[in-house]
């Protein structure tokens, strides 16, 4: 089996993942092993750093098995016919899947080199404008080899993904080039997370008093890879909370984003900040190549569609916000949020945080919905909490799993609390189903 590897990116979400191990452990009548088919999407079609979704896992009934007793699992006909009806039908690619009943890496058996690339190719024969290959799964860690359009030979991935909380990461090399006493005091973290910090990129939407927090704090813990995306200069208004901004930069029209780049090399040299000078929707190319992004948007119709990109092509997506109510007697109170929203768990919809009024009002204005009254202290605690739920979600040193995270900011009596709404919230969105995911396919009715 000829492949090579790449900076392909698999991305599968964790229900999916459960699914599918349960599944293939499942003891079969004759068969030594199990084998199914998932349905893939692509995200980012540009070969230069490809992303292949997961959307949906098929099981193969017992019926379709042949009774071979020279190979772990044997499948008829009818059951690649059914394949390559699915990528017919729905424009999707397939990759088969099966396990090695074993821990640590894994990788094709001579029998799977073997046989495996023509199940492939005739995947392809049926269209070769998507992602089709195979995936062979240990009891924790995956191989897999893809075959993209234009390219001769199938891609083993630089990083297999599982999106859940927390995330789980299989990389094709797991060394890294970060060994700095500046981070000795984060061991509790685990082995790997200076591996993670080094690989996963992650994205700051709204480089303001949240934004500016983040990634300030992002430096310090170790990420080498931040994208910020930000279209403005530093005003006299910013002052009060930008953090690493100037009179200077007022005076000179800096760049939001050249600030966050001074900032984050200042403190973490070996760091790579790539700062974005334009709105996201300019720069989807990036925006979908993170690992994680955070939004500190001002509009609730500017989270809605940031959040639908996210939920599109697979990226957990941290919402964060504050603002300054006045009160009926008078006083002021200081309140804010922090939301995760990620494939197959709650959205911003489900937790009741965006609603069809909520919009509604905001769009009778206009759009006009700046001038919130903002002060750094608050902003620096809710960024605070959001780089914990960052380093939680990949090295999960709470170990708490399946999370669901909507937490409240009471700035009068300096309080983080849980949301209500987590309690009564609808548990799996129906607002972005999964398979739904990856750009949008256009076909024929």
């Amino acid at each position: 089996m000829k492949t090579k590897r790449s900076k392909l990116k698999l991305k599968i979400p964790k229900a999916i993942y459960d699914e599918v191990l349960a599944d293939l452990k499942r003891p079969h009548p004759f068969a030594y092993e199990r084998v199914g088919f998932l349905s893939t999407a692509i995200s980012v079609s540009e070969l230069k750093e490809p992303i292949v979704l997961v959307t949906e896992y098929q099981t193969i009934p017992n019926e379709n098995y042949i009774n071979d007793k020279k190979v772990g699992a044997r499948i008829n006909s009818e059951a690649i016919v059914s394949a390559q009806q699915r990528i017919y039908n729905s424009g999707n690619g397939c990759l088969h899947v099966h396990l090695h009943n074993h821990s640590g890496k894994t990788h094709a058996s001579g029998t799977d080199a073997a046989e495996l690339p023509k199940v492939v190719e005739s995947f392809c024969n049926v269209d070769s404008n998507v992602a089709n290959g195979i995936l062979i799964l240990s009891n924790d860690s995956a191989f897999a080899a893809i075959k993209l359009n234009g390219i001769e030979y199938l891609i083993e991935p630089e990083i297999i993904s599982i999106i859940g909380y927390p995330m789980k990461f299989i990389f094709d090399n797991n060394s890294s080039s970060i060994t700095n006493e500046m981070f000795k005091r984060q061991s509790f973290l685990g082995n790997q997370s200076q591996l993670l910090f080094e690989k996963i990129k992650v994205g700051i939407v709204g480089y303001g008093g949240g934004g500016s927090h983040i990634g300030q704090q992002l430096a310090h813990v170790g990420f080498k890879n931040i994208f910020v995306f930000d279209n403005d200069k530093v005003e006299l208004s910013n002052l009060n909370r930008l953090i690493g901004a100037k009179y200077s930069d007022v005076k000179n029209g800096t760049q939001k984003v050249n600030v966050a780049k001074r900032i984050i090399k200042s403190i973490f040299p070996a760091s790579k900040p790539i700062g974005v000078n334009d709105i996201w929707q300019n720069r989807t190319d990036l925006l979908n190549q993170c690992d994680i992004v955070i939004g500190c948007v001002d509009s609730y119709a500017a989270r809605r569609d940031l959040e639908a990109q996210c939920r599109r092509h697979m990226i957990p997506y941290i919402d964060i916000g504050m603002d300054v109510h006045k009160k009926t007697d008078s006083s002021n109170l200081i309140s804010g949020q922090i939301i995760l929203s990620m494939p197959n768990m709650p959205c911003l919809h489900c937790l009741g945080f965006l609603t069809s009024e909520r919009i509604g009002e905001e769009a009778a204005k206009y759009g006009n919905v700046g001038g919130f009254p903002q002060v750094v202290w608050s902003n620096g605690v809710l960024a605070s909490t959001t780089v914990g739920i960052v380093v939680d979600l990949l090295c999960n040193w709470t170990k708490i799993e399946d999370r669901i995270v909507y937490l409240e900011y009471n700035g009068n009596s300096g309080t983080i609390t849980e949301s209500d709404l987590v309690e009564f919230c609808k548990k799996n969105c129906t607002h972005y189903p999964i398979k739904e995911a990856g750009k949008p396919i256009f076909k024929l009715a």
